[in-house]
């Protein structure tokens, strides 16, 4: 293993994702969607804790008051801490009840972005803009027709927004009118077709690098603003899902990844499927902006 790679938590999740760098608990948290699992390890107390839901737990976004908005295969909730109880805040999908969230990102005024799937082979997926104003959530249908939903990030002015439906194997580019919180036509950033490599969850750094995990060819791909590959990390699993930015200067990249749909054979030679892998990288990231609450 790459010297600069380590295992954080070594665990067999069937598809870990939405990493997030809690700066105030000096925490690392992600999900095991299929699951239902949140899980939170403290740097401090080198402390792993999990909690189980009774949905399918997906992308979540930390507030200002410290508080979690998860999204689920039910809708979305609020936790007011790690162990707090779920309050149910809205479902913009009730009609779509084959639907869950994947994969989301906070937008640069407070707000946040999420998208749907479905079963991961029909266009069914859409993304919407949400608030939280006053403990009352606002949504608005912002794209439809996503197959798989992924790699969503803001470049660090705020006027770029990313976005792959992975089965495309591209990453389109969006501008973003900060004033009216809308998007304009996107084009194409970067693509990976004719490859093995399909672009998942995403995070950008300080400099507008857009970093990629690409899923099935067991890699971290770093992209400059321009659109030009800069390295890969070779990872030794074959499934990373997403990553994120943290740790104490924000040069650590977690790295969540799946063990769904490996064979006997293949787990046998990844016994690190599904784990938490920590990379130390020689940039710095930049944490989600904090949902307003």
């Amino acid at each position: 293993m790459n010297q600069d790679i380590s295992v954080l938590a070594e665990l067999n999740m069937t598809l870990g994702e939405s990493p997030r760098w809690n700066s105030q608990e000096k925490s690392w948290y992600w999900v095991d969607i299929i699951e239902g699992l949140l899980y939170r390890y403290c740097t401090q107390s080198e402390i792993l804790s999990h909690r189980r839901f009774p949905f399918k737990t997906a992308v979540f976004f930390f507030t200002e008051k410290n508080h979690i908005i998860l999204t689920s295969s039910k809708g979305l909730y609020l936790l007011e801490s790690f162990d707090g109880d779920e309050i149910f805040l809205g479902n913009p999908e009730t009609n779509v009840p084959d639907n869950r969230f994947n994969d989301g990102v906070s937008t640069p005024e407070g707000g946040f972005i999420a998208g749907t799937i479905g079963d991961g082979s029909q266009p069914n997926g859409s993304t919407y803009q949400f608030e939280l104003i006053n403990g009352v959530l606002n949504s608005t249908l912002l794209r439809d027709k996503y197959t798989i939903i992924n790699g969503q990030v803001f470049s660090p002015n705020g006027e770029w927004y990313y976005a792959t439906d992975t089965p495309t194997q591209e990453i389109l580019k969006y501008p973003y009118d900060r004033n009216q919180q809308s998007l304009g036509e996107p084009h194409l950033f970067y693509s990976f077709k004719n490859t093995n490599e399909f672009p998942d969850g995403a995070a950008v750094d300080h400099a507008g690098n857009y970093w990629i995990a690409l899923y099935g060819s067991g890699k971290v791909c770093q992209i400059s603003p321009e659109g030009k590959r800069l390295q890969d990390i070779d990872l030794p699993v074959s499934q990373p899902t997403m990553l994120a930015f943290g740790g104490p200067s924000l040069s650590q990249l977690l790295v969540t990844s799946a063990k769904q749909g490996l064979t006997d054979k293949q787990l046998l030679e990844e016994p690190l499927a599904g784990s938490a892998l920590l990379i130390e990288t020689t940039t710095i990231g930049l944490e989600p902006t904090l949902v307003k609450d």
